[in-house]
């Protein structure tokens, strides 16, 4: 399964990143809301968890656009 983490306090992403990894969980870590953006477009995830008050654009911005374009995780 393959899993986007959108979290820019580095604390708190690497407490899941660490996590998500140990269960076995191929996993890529973005920081704000454009390379979430643009990762959600390059790439198919299984799942996305992803914060809602991010840098340069916020969590809820991109969570409309990726319903927007009808994508289904």
């Amino acid at each position: 399964m393959r899993l986007l983490l959108v979290e820019d306090d580095p604390m708190i992403g690497e407490s899941v990143l660490d996590l998500l990894r140990s269960e076995h969980y191929a996993v890529d870590w973005v920081k704000d809301g454009y390379i979430a953006e643009t990762a959600l477009r390059t790439q198919d995830y299984d799942l996305v968890v992803l914060d809602l008050g991010l840098p340069r654009k916020d969590g809820m911005a991109v969570l409309h656009a990726l319903r927007a374009r009808q994508t289904r995780l």
